[in-house]
């Protein structure tokens, strides 16, 4: 009977098997390494979209942010020019009125009175002046509620002084013409 010696055989089996088994496991790393490498280039790639899209959505909201910029001092400029205009049509509105409050105290001042200071604020009058005597100032002041443009007439004080009575009279202007 003849001896066969399997164990060169069975060792040159084992180192095939080994290196097979080598091959496939250097073959899946690489094949790893690249699905890895292919799955971070898409990351990057995806992520380059994102920030191209982030950067172009940027730019419209600057865009948005300055028309909005625009529009706020538009409106700002238009309630400027409502507030000046609300103001000149007050103004136009006293002038008439101040051309007939002057018409009437010119029609209402006695002989022998005359006005030192005259002051119109918030629809207040104070009419300061000198008079000969102080029925000049009584006259003066039944003139001036006859003219029923002013209201509340008070006379804060008469004095007399040497160059006649002094007087400070107080009114408001009725509601129609302040």
């Amino acid at each position: 009977m003849v001896r066969l010696n399997l164990m060169p055989w069975r060792e040159r089996r084992r180192a095939q098997v080994l290196r097979h088994f080598c091959m496939m496991l250097v073959g899946s790393c690489v094949l790893a390494l690249a699905g890895l490498l292919l799955l971070d280039q898409l990351a990057r790639a995806r992520l380059a979209q994102q920030v191209a899209a982030t950067a172009l959505y940027q730019v419209q909201l600057n865009h948005f942010d300055s028309q909005q910029l625009t529009v706020t001092e538009l409106r700002n400029e238009r309630e400027a020019l409502q507030q000046q205009q609300a103001a000149l049509m007050q103004l136009r509105a006293g002038q008439a009125t101040l051309v007939s409050l002057f018409q009437g105290l010119e029609k209402a001042m006695p002989d022998g009175a005359r006005f030192t200071e005259l002051n119109l604020e918030n629809g207040r009058l104070r009419l300061a002046g000198l008079a000969a005597s102080a029925a000049v100032v009584a006259q003066l002041m039944r003139d001036l509620e006859a003219m029923q443009v002013l209201s509340g007439l008070e006379l804060v004080f008469l004095r007399h002084e040497a160059a006649g009575d002094a007087f400070l009279i107080t009114a408001e202007l009725s509601a129609g013409w302040s």
